[in-house]
């Protein structure tokens, strides 16, 4: 799973860049591009060396603890899980008035982003539920759903829910981690799903983007999902190497709001609204603190995430709803700026990882 990230934040722009792209270059100069591939370089051999040992090691301070875990009080889980579909599902409900796709439905014109929009409340607490307890939720229902049909419903009302949420990438993760990590055998079958899912994927992205369907459409879908993919988040990373060394920032730059906007103002000079430019964790300490703090972050990092990892290796079965918790931490450490709402939601992915994991080896009391 971090791989994945990394490859995404290093190895997307890296390749870009080289090969003679110039989407947000005007915001950096090419030394600063070397700066990032040093970087890159620095955060792969430490990644390896770190598997490395994942690998050969068998044990962790919480190794028997995730050996003997198992799926007693699955009841409970299945309660837990239920109190935040229908939390959410309330919300929305609530809300659904005001839903882009509900109000394009009965206008014909797209109107404001849900989190845009001043008349819907509490939108960035419940995202975060949206994000971390509706997929990890979803992996724990399917393994109860015998049927496809049903399987198929919930993975549209998880699809549905999450692009309520503002999250259009986060559904790409979500069926990417899906592919990924099910263990499902690739056939015919599954191309032809994935195909179609990312065609959808594409007509929401369109939708939200307020574009009509002509030949400068498909262009665009053909270049600007596939940049933002793989380019905007090791781009922003650049871009603040640059501003750092050239001593751009005028705010306080230890306010987590600085950073962000800053270095979205310096990538998209001519745009008057207010918008974040987010990367790798990496970015803003190195903007704070400088490449030895940079370096030593990344290392601390990797001590930290081993146990975690390990332990959850050493599981005597995959737990996919367990699973996604770890995928979300590297998901808003990798491709969320660091700021109040990110480090609320690693909490709540650590808060959902720890209560699923303490649920079954609570002992209830039988009457």
């Amino acid at each position: 799973m971090h791989f994945f990230f990394i490859s995404i934040i290093f190895i997307g722009p890296a390749i870009y860049y080289e090969l003679g792209f110039t989407s947000y270059a005007k915001s950096f100069e090419w030394e600063d591009v070397i700066t990032f591939e040093k970087y890159g370089f620095f955060v792969f051999f430490c990644t390896l060396i770190f598997s490395y040992f994942l690998a050969h090691s068998k044990k962790t301070i919480f190794n028997s603890f995730f050996k003997n875990y198992s799926d007693r009080n699955k009841n409970l889980v299945f309660i837990y899980y239920l109190f935040w579909y229908f939390l959410v599902g309330f919300y929305i409900l609530f809300y659904i008035s005001e839903l882009p796709i509900i109000k394009f439905i009965q206008t014909g014109s797209l109107p404001e982003r849900f989190d845009q929009s001043d008349s819907v409340k509490l939108f960035y607490t419940f995202s975060s539920f949206f994000m971390v307890f509706i997929p990890s939720g979803y992996f724990f229902f399917v393994r109860y759903l015998k049927n496809n049909l049903s399987k198929f419903i919930l993975l549209l009302t998880v699809a549905f829910i999450l692009t309520s949420g503002g999250h259009k990438g986060l559904v790409a993760f979500f069926v990417i981690f899906s592919l990924l990590f099910s263990g499902i055998k690739f056939n015919f079958k599954y191309i032809l799903v994935s195909f179609i899912a990312l065609s959808g994927l594409l007509v929401v992205y369109t939708l939200t983007k307020g574009k009509e369907f002509n030949k400068e459409t498909f262009m665009y879908l053909l270049e600007s999902p596939p940049r933002r993919f793989f380019v905007t988040q090791g781009s922003g990373f650049i871009t603040r190497i640059s501003m750092e060394r050239k001593n751009l920032y005028k705010g306080d730059i230890y306010e987590y709001k600085v950073i962000k906007q800053e270095t979205y103002e310096k990538i998209y000079p001519n745009t008057k609204s207010i918008g974040a430019a987010p990367t790798i964790f990496l970015g803003d300490i190195h903007v704070r603190y400088g490449y030895v703090a940079t370096l030593t972050a990344y290392i601390i990092f990797l001590i930290f995430i081993f146990p975690i990892v390990k332990g959850t290796d050493n599981m005597p079965q995959r737990k996919l709803y367990l699973w996604w918790n770890l995928f979300m931490l590297f998901f808003l450490l990798g491709m969320a700026e660091i700021s109040y709402s990110s480090s609320l939601r690693i909490l709540l992915v650590l808060f959902n990882f720890i209560v699923v994991l303490i649920i079954p080896f609570l002992k209830l009391r039988k009457h």
